[in-house]
């Protein structure tokens, strides 16, 4: 039985729940009269309780909720009644005993009628709001730094990252250095477990692939966001730091009046073959659920899953071919011409310095100064600088992700008579590019027409002892006179030609012609024929009506001043619930893609994030970081909620959610 004035003090604190006689087990508190231990310590420390047995002292909330902590009065219990004072003191401030009194009050809280059994209100609190509040702003705090080193291309983990290491990494770096301008996030950590401070880099690849694929559920989102929106897939290869042969993949749609190309992922494959690369493209678009009868843009064994699939070559990718063909013919390298041509006194004068050193770099120095002071290669050098100068505005032009078909066309046709006109007046054009060589010759003092040719005489092989020979594959002639500099301008200029004819014929551009009937600035204008093959191809039935009334609304815009530079202005004003089989051609047209630069663009991007030093990097880590960064508008729009949300569907340590 206790005293009726101690039941009250300990009812103040919340530490008594029965009666005098039939107190609570759960908050019993034992009392012994010793000189060692005296019932005032109750009124100083309100957690304290005495066992008899041991003669010790415990905290109770430690005892009964206990949070990790490395002390006696939750185990085995304080018998240092000397330092008593100052190690309750001690113990009262540490941050496992707050954490247990929060546990405590919450229970008490649950202490109310209604609230169900013990075991019940012990499972609420372990899931009380405040500690999962708690837990779920630990973890954004995590997810912010994971996706800023994900859109900035910098990694996340350090060479080492234990408590010996200078340089523990930018995730961890960061981390820190959150936690100096605001102390509760540290001290929110120091909170939690040992094995929930989701600081492991497992928890990063969770929180990437949470993240990536919260990303593909918006790109999904917006192709699908009108039903009947079709798409085109754009894919190429592209080979990692360590050497893994990747397949990416983006898509293109028209999405809010706008040409959107999103990159959706990177797959690593062996098989290079046709089969090989279909079949990656498939799994690498298989979480988008795309409607395979609006696909416009993979080829021939995709069309198994995709039969209404149009194959288009990328236009950019088809010129750099045509000028590495022409190229060819003489050796020369064009991303380097502009620069040799701007930096050619400097170049000649650093090789000069390396051919009076020692070693193989004297050797490679000399080689080089031996064929850059030639008239050839200087000839050469202004020939192609004049040709990539023309060629540049298409190549920039191809690489547009809004470049609409005819336009595509137009680039590509009016590059064709431009080398044709150089060509037909190679006489002038011939002169000015010697007179511009003549004058680096002057300038740079280099007099000599070509290499001097080798003088050993080659054996002519015994199959071959009853025959002239007049000269031998792979010989070079060597070039003597202005003649023989205008036989090389000649020969460029046609391969240069040819490889247009070749690469861009007239029939190669198909269902792609449709587009110019419905620009008015075009040639085929209301070329009705122009329209037999994208419908039949995509089954869409336009009737001459519907086209009929659609040209003579564009042409009373016309009238009144408006311009359509492109097919997306002439979308913004065809109506689907007017001129709905027009509305569908249109889109099939915009969609087609004229490149695969974006799919490009995607390379360097996971050049910078896999380098040599991350070379062991796994492929699904790279792909989840790429589409961060690739994405980073989209990334910038996410919300903390929702990839949680993804992120809890696995079992974790910590509660995320009620």
């Amino acid at each position: 039985i206790f005293p009726a004035e101690l039941t009250a003090h300990f009812r103040e604190r919340g530490l008594w729940t029965g009666s005098t006689s039939n107190p609570t087990p759960f908050h019993w508190i034992n009392f012994k009269a010793t000189g060692s231990f005296s019932s005032k310590w109750y009124g100083q420390f309100s957690w304290l309780e005495y066992s008899v047995i041991k003669d010790a002292i415990f905290c109770k909330m430690c005892r009964h909720f206990p949070s990790g902590a490395d002390s006696p009065f939750p185990r085995e219990g304080f018998v240092d009644w000397k330092h008593l004072q100052q190690a309750c003191e001690k113990h009262q401030m540490s941050k496992p005993h707050s954490v247990s009194l929060d546990k405590f009050q919450g229970y008490r809280a649950n202490q109310t009628a209604g609230r169900g059994n013990v075991l019940n209100q012990m499972n609420r609190d372990a899931m009380e709001y405040s500690f999962i509040e708690r837990n779920r702003d630990h973890l954004k705090v995590v997810l912010d730094i994971v996706l800023f080193c994900a859109k900035q291309d910098i990694p996340l983990r350090g060479h080492r990252e234990n408590e010996d290491a200078f340089n523990k990494g930018n995730f961890i770096e960061l981390f820190k250095f959150m936690c100096k301008y605001d102390p509760r996030i540290g001290n929110r950590q120091e909170q939690l477990p040992r094995n929930g401070t989701l600081m492991s880099s497992d928890i990063q690849n969770d929180l990437l692939e949470s993240a990536a694929s919260l990303l593909l559920r918006k790109i999904k989102a917006e192709v699908c966001e009108t039903p009947g929106t079709y798409y085109a897939l754009m894919a190429d290869e592209y080979k990692d730091e360590s050497n893994r042969e990747l397949v990416a993949v983006c898509v293109r749609y028209v999405h809010a009046g706008k040409i959107k190309e999103r990159a959706i992922g990177f797959m690593d494959t062996s098989d290079l073959s046709a089969s090989g690369i279909s079949e990656k493209i498939l799994q690498v678009i298989e979480p988008l659920q795309l409607d395979p009868s609006l696909c416009g843009g993979v080829h021939v064994i995709l069309k198994r899953t995709f039969p209404q699939a149009l194959y288009v070559h990328c236009n950019s990718h088809r010129l750099n071919l045509v000028l590495c063909a022409t190229s060819k013919v003489s050796g020369s390298k064009s991303g380097a011409v502009s620069k040799v041509l701007t930096l050619l006194d400097v170049i000649l004068e650093v090789l000069a310095e390396y051919a009076e050193s020692s070693g193989q770099s004297k050797v490679e120095a000399q080689s080089l100064l031996q064929q850059i002071q030639t008239k050839k290669f200087l000839f050469l050098l202004v020939t192609f600088g004049k040709l990539f100068q023309k060629s540049d505005f298409a190549t920039q032009g191809l690489q547009s992700t809004t470049l609409s078909v005819p336009e595509c066309i137009d680039l590509i046709e009016g590059l064709k008579e431009s080398f044709a006109r150089f060509r037909d007046n190679s006489v002038c054009d011939f002169e000015q590019v010697m007179k511009l060589t003549e004058e680096l010759m002057q300038k740079n003092k280099i007099t000599s027409w070509d290499i001097t040719p080798r003088t050993r005489v080659r054996k002519v092989p015994a199959r071959l002892a009853g025959s002239v020979v007049t000269t031998s594959l792979g010989k070079a002639t060597s070039v003597r006179n202005d003649d023989d500099l205008r036989h090389i301008w000649n020969d460029i200029l046609d391969r240069q030609l040819t490889e247009l004819d070749n690469r861009f014929q007239e029939d190669q551009y198909g269902i792609m012609r449709a587009a110019a009937t419905f620009l008015p600035q075009s040639k085929t204008f209301a070329e009705k024929d122009s329209l037999r093959a994208p419908c039949d191809h995509f089954h869409i039935l336009v009737e001459d009506a519907e086209l009929t009334v659609f040209i003579e609304q564009l042409r009373q815009k016309v009238a009144n001043s408006l311009e359509f530079p492109s097919l997306m202005e002439v979308l913004d004003i065809c109506a689907p619930d007017i001129f709905p089989n027009l509305n569908k051609l249109l889109q099939v047209i915009i969609t087609l893609p004229m490149t695969s630069c974006s799919v490009e663009r995607l390379f360097p991007t996971a050049g910078s994030i896999k380098t040599d030093l991350r070379a062991s990097m796994s492929t699904t880590r790279l792909n989840n970081l790429c589409l961060l960064s690739f994405e980073k508008e989209l990334c910038d729009s996410l919300d903390y909620d929702e990839i949680i949300s993804v992120f809890n569907t696995k079992p974790r340590r910590l509660r995320l959610v009620l």
